[in-house]
């Protein structure tokens, strides 16, 4: 799955996405939650990357205001082309979602214990995402995406059984390209992320409280290191 996450600065995302512009006025968090607008990063026609603030959880632009229904964070890759809410996406609303790492939850003995999910060689990852627009009450453009989710790998299925689509670097540059609106082509980079490159460790409690943001909430809570192998 994927419910909160991290992401590092603008200094990090300009150079490791080679971004042409960066989002303003955002900051750093260590826990970023679905309803909060979040940097992502799209084609723009003439193929020059830039950074867009998005809202986390997707707003179909057929939804009129006021319309009930939820806005999903997440989308499942096996049924990307059944589900209308995504199937109109997947040819050319596509984005990268950077993230540093993800926190994932595993109940124990009555508790959940949040574990923190990052790059084995500390680098950004780029989450698969869809992202829709329209036209918010004001007249101005409403953004928002989903991260796309697959079957979670050996290492992470003792905490859930989906994980987000981490796109390998290679495969970056295909789903993003406009070029490229094939969507069987697009769905086979949609694989689970390989567990050797991976590394996670158990974190503070405190991560559950949307409130709490800062880097202590990524430091490795000692005491607890031996719960995913119990």
């Amino acid at each position: 799955m994927c419910g909160r996450y991290v992401i590092a600065g603008t200094t990090e995302l300009s150079e490791r996405f080679q971004l042409r512009s960066l989002p303003e006025g955002w900051l750093p968090t260590w826990n970023a939650a679905p309803s909060q607008r979040l940097p992502t990063v799209v084609e723009e026609e003439g193929g020059d990357r830039v950074g867009r603030l998005m809202q986390w959880g997707l707003m179909p632009r057929w939804r009129r205001d006021g319309q009930p229904g939820v806005a999903p964070i997440n989308a499942r890759a096996e049924t990307l082309l059944e589900k209308p809410m995504f199937k109109g996406l997947v040819a050319r609303r596509r984005c990268l979602v950077p993230i540093s790492g993800f926190y994932e939850w595993q109940a124990t003995g009555g508790r959940k214990q949040p574990f923190y999910v990052t790059a084995k060689d500390g680098g950004i990852w780029a989450l698969a995402g869809l992202y829709d627009e329209r036209e918010g009450p004001d007249g101005e453009p409403e953004v928002s995406y989903a991260v796309v989710t697959t079957a979670a790998n050996p290492l992470l299925r003792p905490l859930h059984d989906r994980m987000p689509v981490i796109l390998p670097r290679e495969a970056e540059d295909e789903w993003l390209s406009r070029d490229v609106t094939d969507p069987l082509q697009v769905e086979r980079l949609l694989q689970a992320y390989p567990e050797e490159r991976i590394d996670l460790w158990p974190v503070d409690p405190a991560v559950g409280n949307v409130r709490n943001n800062g880097p202590e909430l990524i430091a490795p809570a000692a005491a607890q290191r031996g719960l995913l192998e119990g």
